[in-house]
């Protein structure tokens, strides 16, 4: 069976492709976005910190959280890698629109 040449986006990739896309026409977009972003991966943050808190207290999870508890932190630190690409954008179409 032949493959497809190319893959359908996924509608996560889509919205995040449309609104970089925004970002780069109205600064006011950009800012929302990432003001958004930096708030979830402050939450994505306290929820990981109290699971690994958690986890250390049962006997069955501590090892698990001791061998794999870094991997709790990777969707606040991915949320925080987008905020910043979206507050560099942000930031260059605010300059351009400026004329700084």
């Amino acid at each position: 069976m032949a493959r497809r040449r190319y893959r359908r986006k996924s509608l996560s990739e889509d919205l995040f492709d449309m609104l970089f896309e925004l970002t780069g026409f109205v600064w006011q977009i950009g800012a929302a976005v990432t003001g958004a972003l930096l708030f979830f991966s402050y939450l994505s943050y306290d929820w990981a910190a109290a699971w690994i808190a958690t986890a250390e207290k049962s006997p069955v999870l501590s090892a698990i959280a001791a061998n794999f508890g870094w991997v709790a932190y990777l969707l606040p630190l991915m949320l925080i890698i987008f905020a910043v690409l979206f507050g560099a954008k942000t930031y260059d179409t605010y300059r351009n629109g400026h004329h700084f």
